[in-house]
């Protein structure tokens, strides 16, 4: 392996470019492949992988992973509310344990019981070891109160001290538990305590556990454990390191040695991710990189914060849109989900045109919400079996312009702000004969041209209240006949195109750290 070495010069200059990188990127993606390739040179470092925080699914999930192209890396964090408060060495107190992400209901569920307030206090040996925890259920007033965590405190120290010297005895233990567990006046109390070499929590006591083992995993992987506990870890030798699964080495033929991980928090101090760099070049990581690290994960800490605000913003946004098409599709359900096909469609034909990433956002908005005037359409009109006489047509025609008018009240973000204009132009026709301005040729926006391509071939390819649903092919040829007067054709071969092509598949593999 080539020895690098990393000069404060060029340490300056990377710290330099991460901080450009995260203050001008808000796509999480690209954010974190920048960033931490800027992270491995910084360091001198062979690889490095940024996990990031799912709260839905309690996991630590790498956002990016140099070296295992083509693989998910996933670290779980499920081992409930008491091992989350032994990991970090503090006391946790709880009083509605179901609605923290942090909560395990599987023990509950082993044993019929259902938790509402939780007290944990750790078990700590000398120099901060971790022996194990004292748990504690539904206090009687729904919440375990400020001095019962003092009571708690030193109880859990006493017991530590006998785990410690090996004096903790199953009748000793249970008569100083039950004592605490009068005193504070809950309903059950459990003792664990950790096995090193499983990594497992094993109960030494517990109430209602008519005879059955309690355990819990806790065997998380070093980024797990920099996660939960919130401290960096700076390792020289993995494979001697109990905390460290080799399991991804084994799976990847790659050989991890030194390894340094730093977490990741928001300004709330809450863990957002891990950082993690592997294998120095030049040695073992010093105190030094430490240092270098920790002060450039408290920078990209803030912009991945960010970029997953900016995401969470896009995603409401989205959310909602799809409501509002809904709400037209929840008037008949004969043409439910119209507008979300239609969407996929158009998407699908920018997508051959060239479009960019922000063109097909513009564009799908626009398709999810071309219809949006229907919810103005009487319904005698708009599920009619049959065709409609001149009237009735007249009043299905108002729903473009009714599209128009209802979204020109949306205050729309600027990249947003031609979505009213491009919906409400999917009846437009080159020839001039469509509606609702009568626009010819390039009067009509190009976007609303592939609204309309899409709009017809997803009305002729679905059952209708007049008609049965026609082939692709019976579809395609009635959209060729329109060219030139009611379609344009670069879009009619975008969309043969795309139905030609292969379906596209995600297929990756998942290595749980």
């Amino acid at each position: 392996m080539t020895n690098v070495f990393v000069s404060d010069e060029e340490r300056f200059r990377h710290c330099l470019e991460i901080q450009r990188r995260v203050s001008s990127e808000h796509d999480l993606g690209r954010l974190a492949q920048k960033v931490m390739r800027e992270i491995t040179a910084l360091l001198g470092a062979d690889r490095s992988t940024l996990f990031l925080f799912d709260w839905n699914t309690m996991e630590l999930r790498a956002n990016f992973a140099e070296g295992v192209e083509g693989h998910t890396l996933v670290v779980p964090l499920r081992m409930g509310i008491v091992g989350t408060a032994i990991l970090r060495r503090e006391i946790t107190n709880v009083s509605n344990a179901y609605a923290s992400p942090y909560f395990n209901p599987e023990v509950d569920s082993m044993l019929g019981y259902r938790t509402e307030s939780l007290l944990v206090a750790p078990l700590l040996g000398s120099e901060g070891r971790i022996l194990g925890g004292l748990e504690l259920l539904n206090k009687a007033t729904g919440r375990f109160s400020a001095e019962d965590e003092a009571l708690a405190a030193q109880t859990a120290a006493r017991l530590a001290r006998w785990v410690e010297s090996g004096d903790a005895s199953p009748v000793d233990v249970g008569a100083e538990v039950n004592a605490l567990r009068n005193v504070v006046g809950c309903d059950r109390s459990t003792v664990f305590v950790l096995e090193e070499g499983s990594g497992r929590l094993v109960a030494i006591h517990a109430d209602g556990g008519d005879g059955r083992s309690i355990s819990l995993n806790m065997k998380l992987g070093i980024a797990g454990l920099t996660a939960v506990s919130g401290r960096s870890i700076n390792i020289a030798e993995a494979w001697e390191d109990p905390r460290f699964d080799r399991s991804v080495d084994q799976r990847t033929g790659y050989r991890t040695r030194s390894m340094l991980c730093v977490p990741l928090k928001s300004a709330s101090g809450e863990s957002v991710g891990v950082v993690q760099a592997i294998n120095k070049h030049n040695g073992l990581f010093s105190e030094d990189d430490l240092a270098t690290l920790e002060a450039v994960a408290g920078i990209v800490a803030i912009g991945i914060e960010n970029a997953m605000m900016f995401a969470d913003q896009e995603r409401q946004f989205h959310s909602l849109l799809d409501v509002l098409a809904a709400s037209i599709d929840a008037k008949d359900t004969l043409t439910a989900g119209h507008s979300t096909n239609v969407a996929r469609y158009s998407v699908a034909i920018g997508r051959e045109l060239g479009f960019s990433s922000e063109e097909l956002d513009l564009l799908r908005v626009s398709a999810v919400l071309h219809d949006y005037g229907k919810i103005g359409i009487s319904d005698s009109v708009l599920k009619k079996d049959g065709p409609l006489d001149a009237e009735e047509f007249s009043h299905m025609k108002s729903h473009a312009s009714l599209s128009e008018d209802i979204l020109t009240r949306i205050h729309f973000a600027r990249k947003y702000s031609n979505v009213p204009l491009i919906a409400a132009s999917h009846h437009e026709r080159l020839d001039g004969s469509g509606y609702p301005r009568g626009l010819t040729g390039r009067e009509i926006p190009f976007m609303a041209k592939i609204l309309t391509v899409a709009d017809v071939f997803e009305a002729l390819t679905a059952d209708r209240h007049y008609r049965k649903k026609l082939s692709t092919d019976e579809a395609l040829a009635i959209l060729d006949e329109g060219v030139g007067t009611r379609f344009d054709s670069h879009v009619i071969t975008a969309l043969r195109s795309y139905l030609a092509g292969p379906e596209p598949t995600t297929a990756k593999t998942v290595l749980r750290l």
